[in-house]
């Protein structure tokens, strides 16, 4: 797993290129409106520290989505290690939830 490094009190963006989900190896499934797109940054096992859901947290142009967190959200999460992930709720209806990105974050003091 790739760790990630951010400088607590700064500004943060991540952006996710070319975001579809493939069908028999063949066909890929664009995301869509219905479906919910969930970025997260949280320890394991708790709640998330930082969550962003597409459309209201999370940005999209064509098929790829940008995730921007000001210096203040940045601020708040104490220099530890973290789980970093993009998640999908097909439907969004909580039965079909799958993991497309896990990463591994690391905050550290400025």
């Amino acid at each position: 797993m790739a760790r990630q490094i951010l400088m607590q009190g700064e500004a943060f963006s991540v952006a996710f290129f070319h975001i579809k989900i493939p069908i028999d190896g063949e066909t890929d499934m664009p995301i869509r409106n219905s479906d919910k797109l969930t970025f997260t940054i949280g320890r394991r096992n708790r709640s998330p520290d930082i969550e962003k859901v597409y459309p209201a947290g999370i940005e999209k142009t064509g098929d790829s989505f940008f995730v921007f967190l000001s210096a203040d959200e940045t601020a708040r999460l104490p220099c530890l290690l973290y789980r970093m992930q993009l998640t999908i709720d097909f439907g969004g209806r909580g039965k079909e939830v799958y993991t497309l990105v896990d990463k591994e974050l690391e905050v550290v003091a400025k």
